[in-house]
């Protein structure tokens, strides 16, 4: 039986020993023939080679035959590193023990071509985790690192580079690497002629270098203007660029070595790779990243700021493909707060509304997880220290074996110096202060966050935070001004208490809002922070954090209430529509256009907030900046900026302002024309609170329709048992209705000329009536017999209950139709009351107008529009039927003279 040319070879093996001629042979023949093809690593281990192989390094017989000839090492070792190409093969490897035995041939062998060999096997082993933590144990690395000091062959070197980068596979890796100095070698080949060996160099570095510790800095700082130049080249590989910038972005991870790196150039490539890459944002992350860490230094903040970095960062914060490094590049613009030209350009690149959708996502997601009263946590997690900024770098913590704390060697040297006799003569909390002061330093962007927080508050005390009895005003000052005018609008609103409660920092929300809301509070303190802040978007955000976080913090409250009091952003608040906004949001829980439709979680806080918020503006509109200021957009101002003066007028001036009425008649116009032709629910919904809040309230409650006590009466059923009844009226169904001439004719001149007069109908005992319905008729002729709604009479009292059915249509439309008719203004009274009384809700309101409008009942008119802005009705309700009311109102110039006079006539 002939044997397959692969099992003649492992014969020949296996006969190591016996045959040693024919080992070389079949080293060789496996080697090119068999494991080198496609899927042949994989069949020899199939077929038993590889323990054959491995035998020749662990079996001392077999190994004696294998040294004796260098050629069959080599060839030995090139066919184990050709079949640990494959999964199964190096799995197999570790498990028959072959991995230590590798490592005692790197150790003890110094030639160049076996290190070289030994060095590829090792790097394939090393793909596999479980085999790359043995080579590690065994102590692979130190001699590997030693080869790449001591080989001077190119192959060797390549391999052995190879074979550390592999091993680099975990942050413990890496480290054990740059420990044994793996890193010096190859920060001293980047100045090869080799341009392979510089490429495996810098791949090396790329790879030992993730995750980059102090250590790893160190080791290739020598490096950095080497690979700047690498990255700079026009004519090196894409290889070594990517990798020799990456490399560079993973030193940006190390504090200490960003201001060098911003020195030799690294923020500029970093930038223009940036740019290169913002269409894949995995590959653009890792350089996004390091770029949010250059911001941390003062000199690499400003060469950010000059080369651009600050408006690519803000459109990266609006992509979102880029969420994962959304709050890192948040974080890194709170490093520019002191720093007004960036501030500057963030602000005029909208920055701000980008923040304020941050909290809009923040609020959402908490909804979505449930309501997470205590989330605190940061969007990163626990950092790195040693990526903190290099402006303030940490100091070495002593020990008590080094001499103790700070505060412990202030007490011995008390007692040496005999200020003391003993310790138990300071206070428990004698230093307890001082202690208090200090930040926790678990970053750099905790410690920038807390330097900009600091200012802030300092800011804002100025304005909310009620004064210490040291400061230059004091609250008793302010306190005795409460029953006199105050000198000043600052004055009048520094007076009153803040309604949130005393800010402390132990209450601020150190979440994933935290530099949002610092952000956009350093925005509120810039000179004129109208432009960024006073717009739409931004008090949308504000607004939804502030009433649907489950714990908002007060700095948003704090923000808000600083540019009410700000009388640079009076214009704005007015041009935006943005104070009949903080009324609705506030102080109705409304939105009414629908953009935040979020549970409100604080509407007693949010309600005192509003509150104080539109008292700011009430003050600034009062001042004489103010009355210039309004009177000049309602005068000389855009159509839009006086449709919205004209809407928040009655919200910024108080009932008592002497301002107000003077205006007034001006915006009162504006906005009843605008009514007639716009059709803009929100405009709708501003302008019906605006009119309303001129108006005093009242309670249009249903009177109460329960069987009175009393006996109904009927006059027109006594006249007729009294045989008073001398005529009938026929009407146009054949219905015939008895009647007393008389009564009928002593109460309506049109029956009086028809029935005493010189008429036909004066000598006729029946008198058609046309285009009457009994429905109608029937309480009319009541009325004229003497029944009334005193009396109770069944029939006028049946026309109160209230239907489904359109007023025209109902028996008291046609009886107020008939009266009409009739000229019975007095039955018309009655009836509008009935109506008024009985039928007039906010559903039928329009079609009630609609009815007075074709009978021209001016009193019903006017009672449709008092019930509508006078009533306790929700805002949005009332919003609606009024855009119903002057969609279906046919004399709209008349409309908007009945809401004028309601309003002009409100006192």
């Amino acid at each position: 039986m002939s044997c397959s040319p692969l099992s003649s070879c492992l014969s020949r093996l296996a006969a190591a020993v016996e045959d040693p001629g024919g080992l070389g042979r079949a080293l060789s023949e496996l080697r090119s023939r068999h494991v080198s093809r496609a899927g042949g690593a994989g069949l020899f281990r199939m077929e038993g080679g590889l323990p054959l192989l491995l035998a020749l390094f662990t079996d001392p017989a077999r190994a004696a035959v294998l040294g004796n000839s260098r050629r069959n090492l080599e060839l030995a070792l090139s066919l184990l590193a050709n079949s640990c190409t494959e999964a199964g093969s190096r799995a197999q490897v570790r498990q028959l023990g072959g991995i230590p035995a590798l490592v005692g041939i790197l150790q003890s062998v110094c030639i160049d071509s076996i290190w070289n060999r030994v060095s590829r096997a090792l790097g394939n082993l090393a793909l596999d985790p479980q085999n790359s933590l043995i080579i590690h144990q065994s102590g692979a690395v130190s001699t590997l690192v030693q080869i790449l000091r001591s080989s001077q062959d190119g192959g060797c070197l390549l391999s052995c580079l190879r074979a550390l980068r592999i091993l680099g596979d975990s942050p413990a890796h890496r480290l054990s690497v740059c420990e044994q100095g793996g890193l010096a070698p190859c920060v001293q080949m980047l100045t090869s002629p080799d341009p392979d060996l510089v490429c495996a160099a810098v791949r090396a570095m790329y790879e030992l270098s993730r995750g980059c510790s102090l250590d790893c800095a160190e080791q290739l700082s020598p490096a950095v203007p080497t690979l700047i130049v690498l990255c700079s080249g026009k004519e090196v590989k894409v290889t070594v660029h990517q990798a020799s910038l990456g490399t560079l972005s993973n030193l940006c991870n190390q504090g200490a070595l960003r201001p060098m790196l911003g020195s030799a150039g690294a923020i500029k490539l970093l930038i223009a790779e940036v740019k290169v890459l913002l269409e894949s944002p995995t590959r653009c992350l890792p350089f996004v990243r390091s770029l949010c860490l250059c911001c941390r230094e003062a000199l690499n903040r400003r060469r950010v700021r000059e080369l651009g970095g600050l408006e690519l960062l803000l459109d990266i914060l609006c992509n979102t493909n880029y969420l994962s490094v959304h709050h890192k590049i948040t974080t890194a613009f709170l490093h520019y707060c002191h720093d007004p030209a960036a501030l500057a350009v963030l602000g005029s690149g909208g920055l701000a509304p980008v923040l304020a959708r941050r909290l809009e996502e923040v609020v959402s997601a908490l909804e979505e997880r449930g309501d997470l009263c205590c989330v605190r946590e940061m969007a990163d997690g626990v950092e790195d220290p040693g990526a903190a900024s290099f402006d303030f770098p940490l100091e070495p913590t002593k020990t008590k074996d080094q001499g103790g704390t700070s505060g412990e060697s202030l007490k011995s040297w008390l007692l040496s110096e005999g200020y003391i006799n003993s310790l138990d003569e300071l206070p428990p909390d004698w230093i307890q202060e001082r202690d208090n002061r200090d930040i926790p330093t678990g970053g750099s962007s905790n410690r920038a966050s807390s330097d900009a927080l600091d200012t802030s508050t300092s800011s804002e005390e100025k304005y909310l935070k009620p004064p210490t009895p040291v400061s230059l005003i004091c609250r008793p000052h302010f306190s005795s001004l409460s029953s006199v005018q105050c000198q000043s609008p600052m004055q009048e609103i520094l007076a009153s208490q803040w309604p949130l409660g005393t800010w402390s920092p132990q209450s601020e929300v150190w979440g994933p809002e935290f530099p949002v809301l610092l952000l956009l509070s350093r925005f509120s303190q810039l000179s004129d922070p109208s432009a960024c802040l006073v717009s739409h978007p931004v008090l949308r955000g504000l607004l939804t954090y502030i009433t649907c976080h489950p714990q908002p913090s007060s700095r948003a409250a704090r923000l808000l209430q600083r540019l009410t009091c700000d009388p640079s952003c009076l214009e704005a608040f007015i041009r935006t529509g943005s104070i009949c906004t903080l009324r609705s949001r506030l102080l109705l829980n409304e939105s009414p256009d629908g953009d935040a439709e979020h549970k409100i979680r604080h509407p007693e806080r949010a309600k005192e907030l509003g509150n104080a918020l539109l008292r700011n503006l009430q003050i600034q509109a009062e001042s004489p900046f103010g009355v210039g200021v309004i009177t000049h957009m309602l005068v000389s101002g855009s159509p839009n900026e006086r449709h919205q003066c004209a809407l928040c007028l009655p919200f910024i001036y108080r009932k008592h302002s002497p301002h107000q009425q003077p205006l007034l008649s001006g915006a009162l116009q504006l906005v009843l024309e605008t009514l007639m032709v716009s059709l803009d629910p929100v405009f709708f919904f501003h302008a019906s609170e605006c009119l309303s809040s001129l108006l005093t309230p009242k309670d249009y409650s249903v009177p109460d329709t329960s069987p009175s006590l009393s006996s109904p009466k009927c006059s027109y059923l006594e006249l007729l048992s009294q045989g008073q009844g001398d005529m009938v009226f026929v009407l146009d169904g054949g219905d015939r209705v008895a009647g007393s001439r008389e009564a009928v004719s002593k109460k309506c001149d049109v029956f009086r000329a028809m029935l005493q007069g010189g008429y036909l109908e004066s000598q006729q005992y029946e008198v058609c009536v046309r285009e009457v319905p009994s429905c109608a008729f029937l309480p009319l002729l009541h009325y004229l017999h003497g029944c009334s709604q005193e009396s109770l009479c069944p029939t006028l009292q049946g026309l109160r209950s209230v239907s489904g059915e359109e007023l025209s249509q109902s028996p008291l439309g046609y009886t107020m139709a008939a009266a009409g008719r009739f000229l019975l203004p007095d039955l018309q009274s009655l009836l509008e009351n009935a109506v008024r009384d009985c039928l007039l809700s906010l559903e039928s309101l329009p079609s009630v107008y609609s009815f007075a409008e074709i009978y021209e009942s001016a009193p019903l008119r006017k009672d449709c529009c008092s019930y509508l802005l006078r009533g306790l009705h929700p805002p949005r309700r009332r919003a609606h039927t009024l855009l119903q009311l002057c969609e279906r109102a046919q004399d709209k110039q008349r409309l908007s003279q009945v809401l004028e006079e309601l309003v002009q006539d409100r006192n």
